[in-house]
This record gives structure tokens, sequence and C-alpha cells, in this order.
């Protein structure tokens, strides 16, 4: 299509956008805690549920720069999602059908490829639709309803992996593939502008920045280092206070679990457009600053657990948190690649920076718990959100003022 200065996408494809974070969001639950619990009940020993869970985390993380840079190369953005909802169709009917090693292994690797290539298309679909002065809207919205799927999704399949079978939820996951293709026709193509899509919006060059530029690119270098520390702080806190709770709370310890990890999604869920709209009016800095200063507060308060329902009240943080960051990781993306052409591809490497971050957190923390306990281990997490504080107060610069030099755009509100 021809690019226009002032976007204005129909209703229809912003809604169907709405709705399609909802319903891959549901579809991507499927392989979370579900998996554990199915392959253990199946007779899996410890070990080998860890080595298959592996495959599928290493080949996501493998993939993340790569599908970016695809995604910026291809025009028909929704055909991502089209692939990726049949490969997850395909390893959520293995896993289920096929519980044994290498279809399990087979289908983790499927969901993994796909891992880093349908968030990348999601948001390059809205920064399309939108532009990038409105991104910040479609943001929160993208994050909204991606929140709302995690929870019902994990509260929905749980429940019927209880009282069906724990197959179940991996035959719903490829079930909702069908309404999430349905949500897609709604997305207009000729609506979502090639060169807003990849950050190009305004380059007169035909081709996309140089590889050496982005890696020089102090706002991106940046945020990388400050979000490889919030996610080696961030990941290993969930599953420490749940181990301890399973040790020390064994009677309660599913419905706080269930709990501590429903909470936080309804918190972002109800914030996520506060928070977009705040990232816009007060900057991307001051709110990265206050996701740190959560992240530090959370692990204090872990550190010190009165009651299980304590830990359900401390969760509440969890969800700024992943509103913050959430939000802000594709936006200060797309500020420091404006017009760059490079967008997808600067969002997958950030996002596998992030992921080495949480990798090296849940394996290195994980043993440190065990050798000296779980206190020493929440107090090493908090030192690392404390450096990440640090970092981002000294390093990273404010970037919202490139998001204000574009035209406004239509992103909606509801």
């Amino acid at each position: 299509m021809t690019q226009s200065s002032t976007p204005r996408p129909s209703a229809a494809s912003q809604r169907g956008l709405d709705w399609l974070n909802f319903f891959v969001a549901d579809v991507e639950t499927a392989f979370g805690p579900f998996i554990s619990v199915y392959l253990a009940n199946n007779g899996w020993a410890q070990g080998t549920i860890g080595s298959v869970l592996t495959i599928g985390s290493a080949v996501a993380l493998a993939t993340q720069t790569p599908a970016g840079a695809l995604v910026d190369w291809l025009r028909f953005k929704r055909g991502v999602i089209v692939v990726s909802l049949l490969l997850i169709i395909g390893g959520s009917l293995l896993i289920g059908l096929f519980p044994y090693y290498w279809t399990v292994s087979a289908g983790e690797l499927m969901h993994g490829v796909t891992g880093g290539a349908v968030r990348t298309a999601l948001a390059a679909i809205g920064l399309g639709l939108v532009g990038h002065r409105a991104y910040h809207i479609r943001v929160g919205r993208n994050h909204r309803y991606d929140a709302f799927g995690n929870a019902a999704t994990a509260a929905g399949m749980g429940v019927l992996g209880y009282l069906v079978s724990p197959a179940a939820p991996f035959f719903a996951a490829a079930g909702l593939c069908l309404p999430a293709f349905l949500v897609l026709t709604m997305i207009r193509g000729e609506e979502i502008d090639y060169a807003r899509a990849r950050a190009a919006e305004g380059r007169h060059e035909p081709k996309a920045a140089r590889w050496r530029d982005l890696a020089s690119n102090r706002p991106l270098l940046a945020l990388a280092a400050c979000l490889f520390l919030f996610q080696f702080a961030n990941a290993s806190m969930l599953p420490l206070a749940s181990e301890r709770l399973a040790m020390e709370h064994q009677h309660e310890s599913e419905i706080i679990t269930a709990a501590l990890v429903v909470v936080p999604q309804v918190v972002t869920a109800i914030i996520a457009l506060f928070i977009a709209r705040k990232a816009d009016a007060w900057g991307r800095k001051p709110l990265l600053l206050l996701a740190f200063a959560a992240l530090l507060a959370r692990a204090a308060l872990f550190a010190v657990a009165f009651s299980p329902w304590y830990l359900v009240a401390v969760q509440l943080l969890g969800g700024v948190t992943a509103a913050v960051i959430g939000i802000l990781t594709p936006l200060i993306v797309a500020d420091a690649t404006a017009r760059s052409g490079r967008y997808n591809f600067a969002l997958g490497s950030v996002s596998m920076i992030a992921g080495v971050g949480a990798t090296v957190s849940t394996t290195a923390i994980g043993f440190l718990a065990q050798e000296f306990g779980f206190s020493l281990g929440f107090a090493a997490l908090a030192l690392v959100a404390a450096l990440g504080l640090g970092a981002t107060w000294w390093c990273m610069p404010e970037t919202v003022e490139v998001a204000r030099s574009f035209e406004p755009g239509t992103a909606g509100t509801s």
C-alpha cells in the first residue's frame, strides 16, 4: 500500500489484533507449567522432563534474532502468524497424543520455533497499523489482551487438566488456534504499512540501516543490558518462592501457586493502558526505573515470607513489573531504531539477550539456593535488581522525543 502520513486503521483491524493477542496467549500457555504435570503423570523422570523443556527454550532463544530479521524482510506479516499457529497445532497434538521422548521433543521444537516469530510479528503488525506516534497505545492494548489470555487460560486449563485429563490442555491449545485464525482474518492486510512495520517510515534509501549502526546504537545497547539484569533478577523469583512454598506449606501449594501465576496477570491487564499512556506522558526512563524499584522490593519481600497468602500479595508487584517491561521493551526498541528499517531484528535481538539473562538466572540462583538457602537466593536477586536500577539511572537515555517527532496516528482507546 502507499504509505500515508497519518495512519488510520479500521476498528476491525484493531479489534482483530486485540483478540489475536488474547488467543495466542491462550495457546502458548499450554506449553508452560502444564507440560511438566502431564509428563510427570506419564511416569517421566524429572531429569528427562527438564531435557525436553530445554529443547523448546533453547530453540526459542536461538530463533529470536533470525525471526526478527525474517519479519522485517517479509511483506506478508500475517503469514508468519499463520505458519506459527500451524506449528503450534502440530506440536500440541504430538505432545497430547504421543507422550514419548522423541514426539514430545519434536512438539517442543515446533513450539520453540514459533517463540520468537509470533511475538515479533504481532509487534510488527501493530506498528504497521498505527505508526510510531500512536504505538504506545497499541502496545498497551496488545499487553492487556495478552495478560487476560494468560490469566484465563492458566485458570481454565488447570481445571480442564484436573477434571478431564492431564493431556486436555494440549488439545485445548490446538482447538484455540481456530478462533485465532478467525480473528486474524479481521486484520486488513492493506492497512499494515510495510515501511512502518519495520520502522523504516521516512527513510529515503530503499535499504535498511547498516548492521554496524545497530551495534553502536547507545539506547539499544543500554536497553539490552538493563533487560539482561532485569530478567536475571526476575526469572528465578517466582520458581524460588514456589519451591519454598511446596516445602513449607505442602497442603496449600497447588492453589497458592495458581494464585501466584494468575494475580500478576490480572494486575497487568488492568494497568496496561495506564502504563502505556504514562510511557508517552512521563517518558520511558521513569517507568523503567519504577520497574526495577518494584523488582527490588519484591525480592526483599519474598525473602521474609510470613504466610502463603502473603506471597500472593507480594505478587501484585509482579504485575506492575510485567506491565512496565512488557510495554516499554517494544516502545524503546521502536524509538532506538526509528527510520532504520531494522525494528523487528532489533526487537528479536534484545529479547534474546533478555532470555539469556533468564536462563542464566534459573541455573545460577537454583544452585545458590540449594547450597546456601532461600534467603541468600532472594538476597542475590535483590542485589542484581539494585544493579539494574543503577545501570538504568546512569546508562539509559530517554527516548520518548523520538516517538513525539512522528505524525499522530490512531490506535484506539478501548
